[in-house]
């Protein structure tokens, strides 16, 4: 395996996340990463209660919301991932908006 394989594609002190809050029709944005998130710097990926998805992809974690469980986890210094963040702040803010018929 060549060194440039191992190289780590984020540093963790890099990473934000976005949680959710007591009212999961909003989000909150955190340093870090939350508890019981594990982080693969080389793979670039994050892990949930099994669940594993890129960093800063557009996989969001999909189960039932309760308080400080994530959404996301983004690389601050990647604007790809903070146009990610956006769509996912966006996501949360519209799930329960009423459809609308023209």
């Amino acid at each position: 395996m060549a060194a440039e394989e191992l190289k780590p594609r984020c540093k963790k002190k890099n990473l934000i996340s976005l949680v959710w809050p007591v009212n999961t029709t909003a989000s909150t944005l955190i340093a870090g990463v939350p508890e019981g998130v594990i982080v693969d710097k080389v793979a670039g990926t994050w892990t949930f209660e099994g669940r594993t998805y890129k960093i800063g992809g557009n996989g969001r974690y999909n189960a039932i919301p309760y308080e400080g469980s994530p959404i996301g986890v983004y690389n601050r210094t990647n604007i790809k991932h903070l146009r990610q963040l956006h769509s996912d702040i966006r996501w949360v803010a519209s799930r329960f908006r009423p459809a609308v018929d023209d």
